[in-house]
């Protein structure tokens, strides 16, 4: 681990520590996921420790001096070594893993009747499949002690992970490079792909031969009709030449996550009714993008950027009726069903805390946001003129807030007309 991260983690440790007072906090690691191959850990957990195995725990108390914050890990018999892999064990988690004191697992059941649980608050969320869920529940039945798993312990841990440090950003910004590079490789394909699943592959294939090892969440290809669909994940279907596709993708570096969408049509060339609700959305992101700045809540931008929508769908002759009242009586829903922002870091929907996505909490400098408007019209819509039926289009950056206003970090991804058309057109044709 970086001398500067380990540093970093200590910090954080250190504010959840003064946070606690008399409380204590134990945080389970993640377990592993049948369906997924590769195991990617808990991100509270992460973000307290940088300890990257699953079946570990952690311990921050407060009332003990000589150790605070305690990291039990498991260390893996030679029987196991032969058939599930390699852990750090003890030794190199004291050396790589900012704590007090490293210990094994299989001490946690003495640790736990050393400490005083009684009349204490134990601030705790169970993980399912936990090797020491059980463990844990007996202690504190022992003591009479029942695990609170809200209030302000896990408010405060949720506020600092709101709110990104420069180390975090850094990491953010490799995750959207590498994410924007694995777009742009997709559109140049564009021509010579028939099926979705051959995105798919060419993005996370760009992703991998660079690091990143894991998917922020499960990328949709989504052509033709299918890009009505919020969240498409088969990725099955058959491309046409005159299909537009919606590619809603984002890389992890270092635990950190992307969330990049880019709508392209596969000829090279958007159809005029094509280009012309493109261009709607691509105003209707950039309004919401220009208003992001410290004390503009989300509502806020979400009501700006459905205005710039909805103007430009009446000006097409997409829709009818009053925009203010499009908008109170939420009809618009039916075209824009998603929200426009969420919160981006360790987790694609990052923590956010109450208050902040339709509430009256302003963004601070720090937050990372996404910026996402969309057009999704169905068949099975009779309120949509036949000509723009069956269409998706979403177009998303990922928005830092600075102190003066905002920063689009991933600005380097093309999304005007002509720039996705020449991106397209600079690929091979089959």
């Amino acid at each position: 681990m970086p001398v500067s991260l380990f540093s970093e983690i200590q910090g954080r440790q250190q504010r959840l520590l003064s946070a606690l007072g008399d409380d204590l906090l134990i945080l389970p690691a993640g377990v592993p996921q049948q369906s997924i191959a590769r195991f990617l850990q808990d991100s509270n957990f992460f973000y307290l420790t940088g300890f990257p195995e699953h079946g570990a725990l952690l311990v921050i108390d407060p009332s003990n001096d000589k150790e605070q914050v305690t990291l039990f890990v498991r260390e893996n018999t030679q029987q196991e070594q032969v058939w599930d892999g390699f852990t750090m064990g003890v030794e190199k988690a004291s050396e790589q893993c900012p704590a007090d004191k490293v210990r094994k697992i299989e001490e946690l059941g003495d640790y736990l009747s050393s400490l005083q649980l009684k009349n204490r608050r134990v601030y705790y969320r169970p993980v399912h499949n936990h090797p020491s869920s059980e463990m844990l529940a007996k202690a504190m039945r022992e003591a009479g002690t029942e695990a609170i798993d809200q209030g302000p312990a896990f408010e405060q841990l949720g506020h600092m992970r709101m709110i990104k440090s420069p180390r975090e950003i850094a990491q953010m910004r490799e995750a959207i490079r590498i994410t924007g590079e694995a777009h742009h490789n997709c559109m140049r394909a564009a021509r010579r792909h028939r099926r979705e699943y051959q995105f798919e592959a060419e993005f996370e294939y760009t992703c991998k031969l660079q690091g990143s090892l894991h998917w922020a969440f499960g990328t949709i290809v989504a052509a033709g009709n299918h890009a009505t669909c919020q969240h498409y994940i088969e990725n099955a279907g058959a491309v046409q030449d005159d299909d537009l596709v919606l590619l809603d993708a984002g890389a992890v570096w270092n635990g950190y996550c992307a969330d990049l969408t880019r709508t392209f049509p596969v000829s090279g060339k958007f159809s005029s009714v094509q280009r012309d609700l493109y261009e709607v959305v691509l105003a209707s992101e950039k309004a919401g993008i220009a208003k992001v700045a410290p004390g503009v809540c989300m509502a806020e931008l979400q009501r700006h950027s459905a205005i710039i929508l909805l103007d430009g769908l009446k000006e097409l002759g997409v829709i009818k009726g009053d925009t203010e009242q499009l908008i109170e009586s939420a009809a618009y829903k039916a075209i824009w069903p998603g929200a426009l922002c969420h919160s981006l870091g360790l987790d694609v929907h990052d923590v956010l805390l109450p208050g902040y996505h339709k509430g009256d909490k302003p963004l601070e400098p720090g937050m990372v946001i996404t910026v996402e408007p969309g057009f999704y019209s169905q068949s099975f819509n009779p309120d949509i003129p036949e000509e723009f039926r069956e269409i998706g289009i979403r177009i998303e950056d990922d928005i830092l807030v600075t102190e003066d206003g905002h920063e689009n970090l991933s600005i380097d991804t093309v999304k005007e007309v002509a720039d996705v058309e020449a991106m397209i057109q600079s690929g091979a044709a089959d």
